[in-house]
């Protein structure tokens, strides 16, 4: 069973992954949610998850950074971003970190979890 870590700053959107989600028909376990980056990256720490869904922009380390911090800690973890900025330079630089996906807000239940059955 793949392990799952969902970072948002946004309460409403952190609840709407997790209810977009087929958790079981997928194979996935939720281990932990953050609200922040910083707390994420502890979490990450802890649980040692096999996939991060984040949004770019949140409170400590935004997104990008927290794929880069992370990434240093174990360099297996995949990343999905999520996010409301279409910019471009912001998908390039999640690019770079080797992000499996850049999900534009409003999330689609179809797009998650293609992308999710896409990573399995």
């Amino acid at each position: 069973m793949c392990r799952v870590i969902i970072a948002d700053d946004e309460p409403k959107v952190l609840l709407l992954i997790r209810n977009l989600i087929e958790w079981e028909q997928l194979g996935l376990e939720l281990v932990a949610t953050a609200n922040d980056g910083i707390s994420a990256l502890a979490l990450i720490e802890a649980h040692r998850p096999d996939i991060v869904i984040t949004d770019i922009r949140m409170p400590g380390h935004d997104g990008i950074e927290l794929i880069g911090r992370a990434k240093a800690l174990c360099p297996t973890i995949d990343f999905i971003i999520i996010s409301g900025y279409r910019h471009f330079d912001y998908a390039q630089k999640a690019i770079r970190f080797g992000v499996e996906d850049y999900l534009l807000k409003p999330l689609k239940a179809v797009e998650i979890n293609q992308t999710l059955r896409k990573m399995i």
